[in-house]
This record gives C-alpha cells, sequence and structure tokens, in this order.
C-alpha cells in the first residue's frame, strides 16, 4: 500500500517537473517573469517536496513488509496524499489570481492545506522512525 503511494508521490512529481519546466521555457521564451512565483513552487513544492514525501513512503513500505508501524496507516497515508495534491494546486491556482479582488487569498487557504499534509507527512515518519528504534 505504501509502495503504491509513493510511485503516485514519484508520477506526481515528474507531472511537476515537466509542468514546471515547460513554465520555465514560456517565461524565457515571452520575456515574462511575472510568474516566478508560480514556476518556483511548481519545481520546488511539486517535484522536490514530493519526491521527499515519495521517498519517505518508499522507506517507510521497505521496513514495514509485514505489517505498517503502530500509527502510520494506509488511511494516514491516503488521507496525506489527497492533502498534499488538493493544497499544491490550489495554491498555484491562487497565485495567477489578480490582487485586490480578495482571490488571490484562496493561495493562503491552500497553503495552509499543504502545510497540514506535510504536518502529517512528518508525524507519520516521525512515527515509523520510533517503531524502528524499537524494533
Amino acid at each position: 500500500m505504501f509502495r503504491r503511494i509513493a510511485d503516485r508521490y514519484f508520477r506526481a512529481a515528474l507531472f511537476y517537473l515537466v509542468l514546471g519546466l515547460l513554465l520555465g521555457a514560456a517565461m524565457l521564451w515571452f520575456g515574462n517573469d511575472n510568474f516566478q512565483f508560480l514556476h518556483s513552487h511548481m519545481l520546488l513544492v511539486g517535484v522536490v517536496l514530493f519526491g521527499a514525501y515519495g521517498a519517505g513512503f518508499r522507506w517507510i513500505a521497505g521496513r514495514s513488509e509485514a505489517e505498517p508501524p503502530p500509527g502510520v496507516t494506509p488511511a494516514l497515508a491516503n488521507a496525506q496524499f489527497t492533502l498534499a495534491n488538493v493544497g499544491l494546486p490550489g495554491m498555484l491556482a491562487g497565485s495567477v489570481f489578480p490582487v485586490g479582488l480578495g482571490l488571490d487569498r484562496i493561495g493562503v487557504l491552500f497553503g495552509l492545506i499543504e502545510a497540514a499534509a506535510g504536518v502529517l507527512f512528518a508525524v507519520m515518519l516521525n512515527r515509523a522512525l520510533r517503531a524502528g528504534k524499537k524494533a
């Protein structure tokens, strides 16, 4: 189960890599750097962080072939995956809304959702690390 979530994260990271590179090339082509936030978050959060999530879940899967560590459930892992994959696109969309209409604040809400996904991942990985020390 955790291996499948890791693979889904790696696929999402590749998707954001291609999207971020295409946006960067378009920004260079048109000489428009108005989308730096969008570009950098696609690459940093979408590629680096999602790749780290995938690596973490791959590590958890490798350590827990028989049973998952206490407190690390597939339901929690799916919830974390959902939060991360709702938070990032919402944050990216909020970054392109015009400032002043209040719509750009949507990005803050989705940024908090993305942060919640990060905290949940940290909790699960910490539990897996503690369970590994006891074994």
